[in-house]
């Protein structure tokens, strides 16, 4: 069994070594670490970890902590603005080439040196750190430390510091790997879905029945929206499109599964209480409905019905996809394709409707490709 010496920076690397990996997240490593600084003597009135990581919206991610708040989980876009902030920053020469920053900010000309200097100094700190933590890839992620203590940091509580850097990369490293692991499922399989494949249902067949609202979305006319555009310009009408359906469904506990060209699967599921997934589907769609008016260029229908779904893993090889399948989605496939030709935006089946809370007019049976019994067609009633 290992042991630890005892000094102050040995004791601080045994909780990073031991502890550290067992916190929940950056933000709880970052405040464990600060804490066990300060337990040593080191008065840490501040601190931050970063790293840029792979995300959809946000290109970077800190967390902040300060002795007042605590730990606070923050987000850095890349806009021309944010980079401007962070070229003049301390950290663009860690995350470039790792190279630290030491402001002695009691000294006017460090606090020339960088905007941060004299805004650290008008909130009373004396001395700022930005150190590089180097990941196994070669890549710089960056930890600093800000102190009020009159004269800054001293050259033990530097030593001491710089003792403890080699364990808290390791830990933080697996951190960010595990969070890039996580936005990467989430991004692209879905959150409920992300989470299953990282906790093991991997096997091509892994995965459960589940009741859901089967959700089945279309665009309308994208043969004439694509002849009178642009590439650029299509795509920048398609990511609204779908940014707008995502974010109703996900607004009101929807998960969208896939996109399919122009078209989107989504689920709402639920385990007894049917009505509630039933409600939560026609509020987003009912949002969405009246953004299509406000809009005229994008039309598009919706297909709703509830069911039973097998939800897992199907494919070949090694090539696997998380999604759900069943005759209920192909009847909520096919009740969306009713859309166009009934010139509606949203229809649901009887199923649905039976326990929907709102008005619905019936448009009749409809004999669906793929199903047997022909299917009553329903669409919201107007208000007014």
């Amino acid at each position: 069994m290992s042991t630890f010496p005892g000094s102050a920076g040995d004791e601080v690397t045994r909780w990073l070594m031991i502890e550290g990996p067992r916190q929940e997240s950056p933000a709880a490593l970052l405040h464990g670490y600060t804490l066990k600084l300060r337990e040593t003597g080191i008065q840490v009135d501040r601190s931050t970890l970063g790293a840029p990581i792979l995300h959809p919206i946000a290109q970077s991610s800190f967390v902040f902590w300060d002795v007042a708040g605590g730990p606070q989980q923050r987000w850095f876009t890349y806009t021309p603005d944010q980079m401007e902030i962070l070229k003049a920053s301390p950290i663009h020469k860690i995350y470039t080439h790792g190279e630290a920053s030491s402001l002695r900010l009691d000294r006017q000309e460090d606090r020339n040196l960088y905007p941060i200097g004299e805004d650290l100094w008008a909130e009373g700190y004396t001395q700022y750190e930005a150190l590089p933590l180097q990941f196994s890839d070669e890549t710089y992620k960056v930890l600093t430390l800000a102190t009020k203590a009159p004269g800054g940091f001293n050259e033990q509580d530097a030593t001491l510091v710089g003792a403890t850097i080699p364990a808290l990369t390791l830990v933080f490293e697996g951190f960010i790997a595990r969070n890039t692991a996580k936005t990467l499922m989430e991004t692209y399989v879905g959150k409920r879905a992300g989470l299953r494949v990282l906790d093991g249902e991997i096997a091509r067949g892994d995965g459960s029945h589940i009741d859901a609202v089967i959700w089945f979305s279309d665009l309308r006319g994208f043969t004439r929206l694509a002849q009178s555009r642009s590439e650029d310009a299509l795509l920048i009408l398609l990511n609204d499109y779908f940014g707008q359906l995502t974010k109703a469904i996900e607004e009101h506990s929807g998960e969208v599964l896939k996109f399919i060209g122009d078209a989107l699967l989504a689920i709402f599921p639920y385990k007894d209480d049917v009505s509630d997934a039933v409600a939560r589907a026609e509020a987003a769609a009912l949002d969405l409905t009246g953004a299509k008016d406000a809009s005229h260029e994008i039309d598009f229908g919706i297909g709703l019905h509830p069911g039973s779904v097998f939800y897992g893993n199907i494919g070949g090889g090694n090539r696997l996809d998380f999604t759900v399948i069943g005759s209920s989605v192909n009847i909520a496939s096919r009740v969306e394709g009713l859309c166009s030709t009934l010139d509606e935006t949203v229809l649901a089946t009887r199923d649905f409707v039976e326990c929907s809370s709102l008005s619905w007019r019936s448009l009749g049976n409809h004999q669906l490709k793929g199903v047997v019994e022909p299917v009553e067609v329903f669409s919201p009633e107007k208000p007014g």
